[in-house]
This record gives structure tokens, sequence and C-alpha cells, in this order.
């Protein structure tokens, strides 16, 4: 009996049912298709791991499906090389796709994982310094916060990236207060695959910085840090000059610092504090919380958090025109931001004497915490949407009846997640007249969602394979109709 109490009062009892709960959660409309926010990067994502299956498995020549040229300065790329992250993401999918088919929800399956594992590593940050129960409860809010649950399950890689970032600071943390060799091995390892996979792991040292620091002195740093420092970025270093032998398949990324000078204008508040913060993350209510979690002071003196958040913040600056057009971006932000969440949570909580009586103070705390996660619900649950429900139709369609070997043109406005559900490579837009795109790249067909005037010249110069209201598929191998002066390509 008296054992039985124990794992139930057992903190690693209540950790389990947090992640278990987190799982329910994430698995809601899991085996959706890649249609809803953000599914022009979720399908460059799970195009890479598909065509592992498709046309072999070559981790150091990761591929999608767009031929278009995205580089700074756009070059033709014929081979469709997909240079961003190394894909550890999709390698940790490909089992799943090998062993049940290539399918959506193993991919968003995978990314579910590591959300979970991603909450572990939070939980054991924050009881190193916050205690159990503080940290059991910020694991629950983490766990539930709509915006990270949506983000927890899509087909990105940074769910990935976040918990090998995450585990990156426990590990190297661990290892700077407790001197044992093998916790400097897992800091080394996921250190490594962190920078691999996003640049943006810098940002998450600086804490760890701090820890030396209070730690040691700064000038009793042992060398052994120095050489971690070093020997943990040189998988990223190769990478990066691997990457340089093939600029067609390297996306241009200079646009994400300041492109179009919002830096701290203030749209740049109001789009990161306002709408990100105030909005879709912690919804207005949970931004006060956080305000407030922020402005209190640590009982053990000890600021390794709001080291972290500052940091962040410098991510927020620097890359400035890309966190504001992208929200996916802030997903990095969330466990720390949820910290402070809960510390101005449990700061309302246990009131003050300069407040109204307690039991006003815990009543409205409460309603300020459930008001956040309704708020914030109320914007996220739009993102689950499929945006165009045609894409999906026509792109199964698409996948049955042309050829495995097409090449398609599929105008989406650029956006690859129409071309992703043929489940053939091409191009999302018509950078060329049709005629050249078919002479010079071997384009086969054309397939679109809308009667514009391109669909309409194709529709009298070309053979259709399928005219519906809704959609158009024609064959670019011949021509029905000869190409006239009178009658140029829009």
């Amino acid at each position: 009996m008296l054992k039985t109490f124990k794992f139930f009062s057992n903190q690693y009892f209540f950790l389990g049912v947090i992640l278990s709960i987190a799982f329910l959660v994430r698995a809601y409309k899991i085996d959706s298709p890649i249609a809803d926010w953000h599914s022009w990067r979720q399908a460059d994502t799970a195009a890479v791991t598909r065509n592992f299956v498709k046309e072999g498995f070559k981790p150091l020549y990761p591929k999608f499906d767009d031929m278009s040229g995205i580089s700074e300065h756009p070059i033709p790329n014929p081979n469709r090389f997909r240079f961003v992250e190394f894909p550890i993401y999709n390698i940790a999918t490909l089992p799943l796709y090998l062993f049940f088919g290539i399918a959506d929800k193993y991919s968003r399956l995978v990314s579910v994982l590591f959300s979970i594992g991603s909450i572990v590593f939070l939980y054991l940050i924050c009881k190193r310094y916050l205690g159990i129960c503080v940290a059991l409860l910020i694991a629950v809010l983490y766990s539930l916060l709509p915006f990270n649950i949506f983000f927890s399950r899509t087909t990105l890689p940074e769910p990935t990236f976040l918990f090998f970032a995450l585990g990156m600071m426990y590990f190297v943390d661990k290892w700077i207060w407790e001197k044992r060799v093998i916790w400097g091995i897992w800091g080394i390892l996921f250190t490594a695959i962190a920078f691999l996979m996003k640049p943006w792991a810098i940002f998450f040292t600086p804490p760890l910085v701090y820890s030396l620091l209070v730690r040691f002195g700064i000038r009793k740093v042992p060398k052994k840090f120095i050489f971690f420092a070093v020997f943990s970025i040189l998988p990223f270093i190769f990478w990066r000059l691997w990457i340089l032998q093939q600029p067609e398949g390297i996306p241009a990324s200079s646009w994400l610092l300041n492109s179009d000078n919002i830096r701290f204008r203030p749209a740049f508040w109001w789009w990161l504090v306002s709408e990100r913060l105030g909005r879709e993350m912690l919804g207005a209510t949970g931004l006060a919380l956080f305000i407030i979690g922020l402005l209190v002071k640590p009982k053990n003196g000890n600021y390794f958090f709001h080291v972290w958040i500052l940091s962040l913040f410098l991510y927020l600056a620097i890359f400035a025109t890309g966190n504001i057009r992208h929200n996916y971006y802030q997903y990095i932000l969330v466990p720390v931001v949820t910290v402070f969440f809960t510390s101005g949570f449990l700061y309302l909580i246990k009131g003050s004497r300069d407040f109204l009586p307690r039991i006003w103070i815990n009543l409205i705390a409460i309603i300020l915490l459930l008001l956040s996660f309704y708020f914030s619900w109320m914007q996220v649950k739009e993102f689950y949407k499929i945006n165009n429900p045609d894409i999906i139709a026509v792109g199964q369609l698409a996948d049955r009846i042309l050829p495995e070997d097409a090449l398609i043109v599929a105008p989406y406005n650029g956006d690859t997640a129409f071309l992703y559900q043929t489940n053939r490579p091409g191009l999302p837009f018509v950078p060329l007249p049709l005629p050249e795109l078919v002479s010079d790249l071997g384009v086969t067909h054309f397939v679109s969602t809308v009667r514009d005037d391109k669909t309409n010249w194709v529709l009298r110069h070309f053979p259709v394979l399928v005219d519906d209201p809704k959609y158009v598929i024609a064959d670019l191998r011949t021509i029905k109709a000869p190409l006239s002066p009178k009658d140029p390509e829009p």
C-alpha cells in the first residue's frame, strides 16, 4: 500500500500523466493533409522524406519537389536540391515511411514525439532552478498552450530542433555543475545536432555561458569547455562548406535579417508583442501574466531564465523580417515564455499584502490563466483549416492518372503545397513561357485549380486530360492547336 502511494506521489508519475495528455491533444487532426497553415514550408520538408523513399536515401543530397531557382541569386535547380538544415528530422521519419508507407500523419507523429521529449527536457531544466512543483506546472502549461500544440504536430524541423536545443541546455548545464564526463558527451552530441539543424542554436547558449561564469568566474573557466564549443560546431561548419558546392539548392536567407527595414519600428513591436505574444501564443491575459513573471526577481538569485529570454529577444531583433513574416519562427520561444508566464501566475496566486484579499487575487489569477488559453485557441484554431481543399482533390487525381516520371507545372503563387499534393516534381509557378519549359526542362503536364488567362490559353493549345469546373489537367507534350502570335501566352 505504501509503495503504491509513493508511486502515485512520485514526480515521474505526474510527468507521465502530463506527457500522455500532451500526446493526446497533439493527436488532434494528426492525419490532416499538408494543406494547413504554413503548408508551403511543411510541404518542402515532407517532400525531402518522401524523396528519400522514391529516389534513394542520400542525406548529403536532400531533394524536394521544386525545380525552380531558390537561391540568393536564382539559379536553375533541376536536381531539386534542398540545402537548409541537415535532414535529421527526415532521417527520423524515414523508418515510418518504409515500414508503414508514405503518409503525412507519420511525419506529424515524429514531430509530436520530439515535442514530447522537449517537455521532458524543459521539466528537467526547470526542476534544477525552480523546484519540482513549479517545474510540473510549467510542463502542464507548456504542453497545453494551443500555439505550442499546433506547431508541435507540423511537418517542420522546428519541433526536432527544439528537442535537441533543450537537450543541449540540459546536458551542458548539468555538466557545468556536476562535472561528470557522461553529461559532457551527451552535451556535445545534442549541441552538434542542434547546430546542424538550425544556426539559431547559438541563441540557446548564453544561459550556458552564464552558468559557466557563475560556477567558475570569468578567469577560471576550464579549457575543456572551450574545446567543447569548438568541437560541437565542427559538424555545422562541415555541412555549410559542403552545401556551398551546390549553391542552387541553398534558399535565399539574407532577407530574414531586416530586408524591409522593420526592425524596432512600431510595426515590429505590434506584430511580435500584440499579435504573436498577445494573441496567438498567450492571449492578452497571458501576456499580462508573462510580464508580471518577467518582472519578478528570482528568489534563488539566479538569472538563468532571464538571460535565456534576453538571448531570444536578440534572435527576434536580428532576424526581424523573418520573425515578422513567419510566426512559426517564434515556436522556439515558447519554452522560456512559458516559464515566465507560469511565474506570473504563481506570483498572483501567492498574493501580497499590497494586493486585494488573497481569495480575490487567486480568482483573478485563475481567470487570467483560463482566458489566456481561450483567447489563444480562438486564434490558433484557424491554423488547422485546409486553405484550399481543391489542391488536395486535383493533386490526388493527378497522382493517379499521370506517369510516375511526369514533370508538372502546378501554379499556386509559388507555393509548393499544391505541387506536393501531385506527388510529382516540377514548378509551383510559370517562370518562362510553357513551350520553353517543355523544351528546356522537360516539363510534361500542367495542373491548375483556377480558370485564369494562363489556364484558358493552355486549354486552347494543348490536349486536356481532365476539365472540371474546379481544376484542369493538360498534357504539354503535344500541341493540338498551332501557337500563334495572334494568341500569345499570357
